[in-house]
């Protein structure tokens, strides 16, 4: 986590020396011109709003050493979205209280506030309901286990039930590869995950969190916590636009039950390396493309005896893209859904094995 710590007074740029150590390697300081304790690990800026207008969408999180009223206004308008927003804590140059002020959960505030209240012995001060209360949250466990939420706007709602005493259940899919792992990990946080298969039961609970990669029809209220389940390969003629790429993948997706947030990563050949349609569905998913040589991609044809187009090895070398690519991406033994065809693209999905790209 990327960390910045501000201050104003000579007491907040002497208590962010001392923080310095307790908060991992990647810590920048920032101290206000003019304090004569401010050492040389410190930089120095001279107006507030123009240093966070700066600076603020460049790290992970912010320890502000200062009024809350001063951060409150400094911020405001740089806030958008819990999901994108950086955890920011406010502590008073006393070292008396730390705040968690912004982005608790997702961003890491909570957790940041904590550490820094054990740092320097401050009280902490977490206002999340599901806190306070000490109940699970379903973004808290979103974070912990590396999950995507969907449908986002549900979170707030989700939530709510869970603060307010209702019935929530965490469910999880036993048909994940990694669902063990997920079982563990949850237990860690006080959760206990029920076998999916029991959501028919709905006189059992008033709202679900579901671990899974599938699409659910569900009576009750309901939040997916996605995981990075898919690999697809792809090949597509030259030119196609990221939305017709998108089109097609999630139809593929839906095709086989799953859904397309669940997707870890893209395969294709090395000769679509420069493809712009292909490089921005990567980034508009958020996750990486791979690319294969065509010696790669043959190996794997040879291998799984998957049928080859002469046309398609005349125009880029090899006869088959998206069935090995998506093998290769997951690194994998067998499809979910073999080579689909589409007006300009075809689609194959593997299960991702293990994250090799990371």
């Amino acid at each position: 986590m990327k960390l910045a710590l501000i201050s104003v007074t000579r007491k907040g740029a002497a208590l962010a020396e001392r923080l310095v150590p307790f908060l991992g390697p990647d810590v920048d300081v920032y101290a206000k011109e003019g304090r004569d304790n401010v050492t040389g690990t410190s930089r120095t800026y001279d107006c507030l709003s123009q240093l966070v207008d700066t600076i603020f969408h460049k790290y992970d999180g912010f320890v502000f050493i200062m009024a809350a009223g001063i951060v409150v206004r400094i911020i405001a308008h740089h806030i958008r979205d819990k999901r994108f927003d950086p955890a920011v804590v406010v502590v008073d140059d006393g070292g008396k209280h730390a705040i968690s002020l912004l982005s608790g959960h997702i961003g890491g505030a909570n957790d940041l506030t904590l550490a820094v209240s054990e740092a320097i012995g401050a009280s902490p001060v977490i206002t999340t309901a599901t806190d306070v209360a000490q109940l699970p949250a379903a973004d808290v466990l979103a974070v912990k286990l590396n999950l995507l939420i969907e449908p986002f706007p549900r979170l707030k709602v989700i939530n709510a039930a869970i603060a307010n005493g209702d019935r929530v259940v965490f469910f999880i899919d036993k048909s994940l590869a990694d669902y063990e792992h997920y079982l563990h990990l949850a237990a860690e946080y006080g959760i206990i995950l029920q076998d999916a298969g029991e959501l028919e039961e709905i006189d059992h609970y008033d709202a679900a969190v579901i671990i899974t990669d599938q699409e659910y029809d569900t009576a009750k209220p309901c939040l997916f916590l996605r995981p990075g389940s898919l690999a697809l390969g792809i090949g597509c003629r030259r030119g196609t636009t990221d939305a017709e790429l998108f089109g097609a993948i999630s139809d593929a997706c839906r095709k086989i039950g799953k859904s397309w947030q669940s997707v870890a990563v893209l395969g294709s050949s090395v000769v679509k390396q420069d493809e712009i349609g292909l490089l921005a569905l990567g980034q508009q998913l958020d996750v990486p493309v791979e690319f294969f040589s065509n010696e790669q991609l043959r190996l794997c044809i040879a291998e799984k005896n998957y049928i080859s187009s002469s046309f398609v090895e005349q125009q880029i070398g090899v006869g088959n893209v998206c069935e090995p690519a998506a093998i290769l991406a997951g690194q994998s033994d067998r499809l979910l859904l073999p080579k689909t065809k589409y007006a300009k693209v075809t689609v194959a999905i593997a299960p991702v094995k293990y994250r090799w790209w990371e």
